[in-house]
């Protein structure tokens, strides 16, 4: 009961955090919930619509435990970002703060309609997502 309790605060505090930050300059904002193997983890993932059509994509995550904790071999984060196409995009590796258990990463997208996977890997720089999935949110700029 007791991390179902929690789940839901970090929920509440996630959305009046969004709702605080609504005019710092993101064009969409959405709340990430862990996926059933993190599911201490949440966060906020961030869009903004730069010039040419590209998107910057921010995306912070919380009480985000150490990769190894989940598999002894997995040292790092990515994320990964799924256009239209479905096919996975190695997005970066997320910059994860052992102390604060946080994880940050920004980069550029060329779709403004995405899913953003953070998943746990062996190494920074896999040629595919593995099936540890720790969070994942489908994500849009409104037209």
């Amino acid at each position: 009961m007791r991390s179902a309790l929690s789940a839901a605060s970090c929920v509440c505090l996630l959305l009046a955090a969004s709702c605080a930050l609504a005019a710092c300059g993101a064009d969409a904002r959405y709340v990430v919930i862990g996926s059933p193997r993190a599911p201490t983890t949440s966060g906020i993932v961030e869009l903004e619509e730069l010039d040419g059509g590209s998107t910057l994509v921010t995306v912070h995550l919380e009480h985000l435990h150490p990769p190894t904790r989940l598999d002894q071999d997995t040292t790092q984060y990515v994320a990964w970002f799924e256009g239209p196409t479905g096919a996975p995009v190695r997005a970066g590796t997320v910059r994860y703060d052992p102390e604060a258990r946080t994880g940050d990463l920004t980069a550029t997208s060329p779709f403004d309609r995405l899913t953003v996977k953070i998943t746990a890997e062996r190494d920074a720089s896999p040629a595919t997502p593995s099936a540890t999935v720790i969070a994942t949110q489908s994500v849009r700029i409104e037209d």
